[in-house]
């Protein structure tokens, strides 16, 4: 190509764009994700030998996703409700999951009184 050829082509002009990435909520996503691993781990508590480990596993997923669902939602309203549903569900399974534990030991203390009364 001569020099003639090559300068009748116009130069590109190369645009920079920063990208600006919208605000995310990290605590309402680690809420979601602890809460499912507590009830599908705590689902299986009721069971009687099988719900003594799993309650154990269960409960400090449960304990984390209830904190971090709270904080979560503090986050959602400053970031204008971003992560706000994600962090009820955190909440919600935490709190079932804990309520699960609760209830079934009341329920174990009271059958082993009940047993232990019966045998004398």
């Amino acid at each position: 190509m001569s020099d003639q050829q090559m300068s009748s082509y116009p130069q590109q002009q190369i645009i920079y764009q920063q990208v600006i990435k919208p605000p995310t909520n990290g605590m309402a996503v680690t809420s979601l994700v602890l809460g499912i691993v507590a009830i599908v781990t705590g689902i299986w508590i009721p069971i009687p030998i099988l719900g003594l480990v799993m309650m154990f596993l269960a409960f400090l997923p449960a304990v984390l996703a209830v904190i971090f669902g709270h904080v979560g939602l503090r986050n959602a309203s400053r970031l204008g409700g971003i992560g706000r549903g994600a962090s009820l569900t955190g909440l919600i399974l935490g709190y079932v999951t804990l309520g699960i534990s609760v209830i079934t030991t009341f329920l174990w203390i009271v059958t082993a009184a009940a047993a232990s009364s019966s045998g004398q």
